[in-house]
């Protein structure tokens, strides 16, 4: 087989995108965690039979037994004790799953996750479910109270002011009142105050209890309510809950979710107003469709009757319904459509979410109803803390007329500032009201967020080097005894690779922060990969950092990092560059100068 036939296209190659603060301090504390699969150069797919081959090829090279130097012997027996390490974990089924999952974490922990006749099946969902509930609770005190707070403001008179014309006497002359911004200002309103909070405690170990109350005060007239709420576990199949209001009016509640399977599910909803109605019911059916992509189909009562129970019927506005919908997500984002029918009203919604870099995302949205017209929305939401987040979005339609929204959210505690720009589609308001607050989430995050990311992550790399500088000079120096045990290997292979007619004979070959313009934080690691060569190709595994091969160091930690392989086959120069974590295979004709 031609080694040109094998080629690799930029679709395999994952780019690497600037992280947030938490995802690079994470990546870099957990730097000193070698990675077993980079230690043997194998693919974290690889099968039994390629992890073994994997580890008698590095016992060629490493084990003490083939040297008589001294120093050289005991430069073997360090990174054999390595490797040897590395092949323990990975031939062994179960410590592979518990590693694979939480890495060298999981080996250290001394949690009993069950006998060892289970499979390997069982003992991941045993380890994630009591992982599961350490973190839950962990993170109990920071999300059990949850709170919202809503102000609609009403600026149609702001935008498009209103003067009464002014009544003077006869023959006199009438004096338009002057406009001033402050005058202006002062012609907004309050339309509506709403507020809701909620408190969560937890009664058993599968049963949790929630108190909340509500309020809400629109034109000088409102009222509010307390609902508490009990939701109790009966297996990890079903569910449910019940909850009841205090105040009038007073409603109950009750919801149960059960798990058919693995794809399907089923949610019902019964609503009751008074004993002297039946309660409106409400059911979900969904199954997963694709990998990622659910479909379910709702139906719901409305209000009814039963033999005179519920009285007449025939002039209430709730009515029954059937709804049929979709959702689901990718890489790039999640989405979601859903179409209903129903006797008092029908309509037809989809809404998109784009994710976008530094964990903020773009979501549209339209939906089209025969009760509530035409609205379709823009909006954009932002991390501008480990915690907090600001959202924006505009939304227009007919009878809705203009509206902006501002959202700002921290741990479960959430402020919304609906204001209306008019109460009619106006097509400039809808376009300034698109356009004025993308503006300002461009110019906060490139004036703002970005940089203060930039100063963050330069301040923390720089931390973490000073943290890390003994680990990293003997990882160093662990390296450069690799290559030592390497370079004899190397100058055979390179040797016998050039006597070949279809010979890999590596040139040069760089590791490091490539797009800097000086050499620091580059460095050679030639001898490394010729020796990796074997019967005239070179394959490196993706999925892990490159920092983990043998004979292998990081130069420029928390910078990224790139391999560049510059190499001849058939007598023909040819060169590629891949990023930290992506796969290299050569030759491939692509890759020709």
């Amino acid at each position: 087989m031609d080694p040109y036939e094998s080629t690799q296209t930029m679709e395999d190659i994952p780019i690497m995108e600037d992280e947030d603060i938490k995802n690079l301090e994470k990546e870099l504390e957990t730097s000193s965690s070698a990675d077993y699969y980079g230690i043997l150069n194998v693919s974290r797919k690889a099968s039994e039979e390629d992890i073994k081959d994997a580890y008698k090829k590095l016992c060629r090279f490493f084990h003490p037994d083939k040297y008589l130097d001294e120093e050289k012997k005991k430069v073997a027996e360090s990174r054999f004790q390595v490797i040897q390490s590395a092949y323990e974990v990975l031939s062994d089924p179960s410590k592979r799953v518990i590693y694979d999952t939480y890495g060298e974490e999981g080996l250290n922990a001394s949690w009993d996750i069950g006998p060892r006749y289970k499979s390997p099946e069982e003992l991941r969902e045993e380890y994630e479910k009591m992982s599961k509930q350490k973190r839950e609770m962990d993170l109990e005190s920071l999300v059990r109270s949850k709170a919202e707070f809503q102000l609609t403001l009403d600026a149609t008179q702001i935008i498009d002011p209103y003067d009464p014309p002014v009544f003077v006497g006869f023959g006199q002359t009438s004096q338009p009142r002057k406009r001033t911004f402050l005058r202006t200002l002062m012609n907004g309103q309050v339309q509506q105050l709403f507020m809701k909070h909620s408190f969560e405690t937890q009664l058993g170990p599968q049963t949790h209890a929630v108190i909340g109350g509500t309020m809400i005060s629109r034109s000088g007239m409102g009222g509010g309510n307390v609902m508490g709420t009990i939701r109790h576990t009966v297996s990890p199949k079903l569910w449910g809950e019940i909850s009841a209001t205090l105040l009038k009016p007073r409603i109950m509640t009750m919801k149960t979710y059960y798990s058919i399977s693995t794809d399907s599910f089923i949610n019902t909803t019964a609503q009751c107003h008074s004993i002297y109605n039946p309660p409106v019911i409400s059911a979900t059916l969904g199954r997963r469709l694709y990998k990622a992509t659910t479909g379910y189909i709702t139906y719901r009562t409305g209000e009814w009757s039963l033999f005179g129970w519920g009285g007449d019927t025939s002039r209430k506005m709730d009515r029954s319904s059937v709804s049929l919908g979709m959702a689901g997500a990718n890489k790039k984002g999640n989405y979601s459509g859903e179409i209903q029918t129903g006797i008092v009203s029908s309509h037809l919604a989809g809404e998109y979410t784009y994710k976008l870099p530094n964990q903020a995302n773009l979501s549209t949205s339209c939906s089209l109803s025969s009760a509530g017209g035409i609205v379709v929305s823009v909006g954009s939401q932002h991390k501008i803390a480990e915690h907090t987040r600001l959202g924006m979005s505009m939304e227009c339609g007919v009878p809705l007329g203009v509206v902006v929204k501002f959202r700002v959210s921290r741990l479960g505690q959430k402020i919304v500032l609906p204001i209306i720009l008019s109460s009619e589609l106006d097509i400039r308001l809808a376009f300034l009201g698109t356009v004025i607050p993308a503006s300002l989430a461009v110019i906060m995050d490139q004036l703002i967020l970005k940089p203060r990311r930039k100063r963050l992550m330069k301040q923390k790399i720089q931390e973490l080097r000073t943290e890390h500088a003994a680990y990293l000079e003997k990882r160093k120096q662990e390296a450069m005894d690799a290559q030592l045990i390497m370079n004899d290997v190397s100058t055979r292979k390179k040797a016998q690779e050039e006597k070949k007619k279809d010979g890999l004979v590596i040139v040069k070959a760089w590791y490091g922060d490539l797009d800097n313009e000086s050499d620091e934080g580059v460095i050679d690691v030639t001898t490394v990969i010729q020796t990796l060569v074997h019967e005239s190709r070179l394959t490196i595994p993706g999925g892990y950092s490159k920092t983990n091969i043998l004979g292998f160091y990081d130069p420029c930690l928390g910078e990224k990092k790139k391999l560049r392989v510059q190499y001849r086959f058939r007598h023909r120069l040819h060169q590629v560059t891949v990023e930290d974590t992506a796969a290299l295979i050569c030759p491939v004709e692509a890759h020709l100068i």
